[in-house]
């Protein structure tokens, strides 16, 4: 019932803490901490957090990875306006040579910030493996109780399941 319950539950799944620390930060024994986590979180549970944990750093690398491609981009914008500064200021001089120069200078800085804008454009996809749904492990459990009610099911089952390449994990934690 302790408002930080989630918390605590994220740190013992995530090994953030030994389960002693916890035990200790919460006036328990070390024992009550190991019975609570063997019987009260569920597999369903631990993949659902380790899930969002993997997503959460996905989602901060892909934040430096914006990150860094607005500091290039940026940076090549700057450049390309201090060429189009001093072309103005050599044709304004009227030093032709220079301000050629100077634009085949901004022609290159323009055509870098479209090959970076262009490698560094590509979308990010997120693939979180079936292991790790929610739908996986509750019909994993659903097919592991019927076998053990029916245990003459579990031989076909595991068949097709080879056959149609379907068993996700090792067989002898399947069913």
């Amino acid at each position: 019932m302790r408002p930080d319950k989630n918390e605590i539950i994220r740190d013992i799944v995530l090994e953030r803490r030994s389960l002693t620390e916890i035990a200790k930060r919460l006036g328990v024994d070390f024992s009550t901490v190991q019975r609570y986590r063997d019987d009260k979180i569920t597999e369903e549970m631990r993949r659902e957090i380790l899930a969002h944990e993997r997503i959460q750093g996905i989602e901060a690398d892909t934040a430096i990875i914006n990150q860094d491609r607005l500091d290039i981009a940026m940076t090549y914008e700057s450049l390309a306006k201090r060429v189009e500064r001093l072309i103005t200021k050599a044709e304004q001089n009227e030093d032709d040579s220079f301000a050629l120069a100077a634009m085949e200078g901004l022609r290159r800085v323009l055509r870098d910030i479209a090959q970076v804008q262009g490698k560094l454009a590509t979308s990010l996809n997120v693939n979180v493996s079936l292991s790790e749904s929610k739908e996986w492990v509750t019909l994993r459990q659903i097919l592991a109780e019927v076998c053990a009610e029916v245990p003459a099911t579990r031989e076909p089952l595991l068949r097709r399941m080879r056959h149609h390449v379907l068993s996700v994990t090792k067989e002898g934690t399947v069913l």
